[in-house]
């Protein structure tokens, strides 16, 4: 009688040694002594360029859609407002940001908006 194959265990045997050869884990011993290596986004920021940023952003938009303007906004104001130093041209960027996100009602709507952070 032949022994009938089991194709899910020999599947998962060669998935494991794929994932070993392919990604080196980090040893326990490293993590405790806090010998962490880079990860691979830390490591992309470091030398992330307009260029890069630009055309993540293009691809965003393709993806987003008719909704990307009004993130992209956003994206504006959240990251001025992160910056350590207000100077005034963040604050009419701001408040250009907040003119085209709102139409009609963009005067209440940069009131409310500063007074909110006072």
């Amino acid at each position: 009688m032949s022994k009938k194959k089991n194709t899910l265990k020999d599947l998962d045997e060669f998935l494991k040694q794929q994932a070993a050869s392919i990604v080196e884990p980090v040893k326990l011993s490293e993590q405790v002594a806090g010998k962490e290596t880079p990860t691979k986004k830390e490591l992309q920021w470091d030398s992330l360029s307009f260029e890069d940023i630009t055309n993540h952003l293009k691809t965003l938009s393709q993806h987003r859609g008719k909704s990307y303007r009004e993130e992209l906004y956003d994206f504006v104001i959240h990251s001025l407002e992160s910056l350590d130093q207000s100077l005034p041209e963040d604050k009419m960027f701001i408040n250009t940001a907040l003119y085209l996100k709102s139409g009609d009602r963009w005067k209440d709507v940069i009131r409310k908006y500063w007074k909110r952070k006072e």
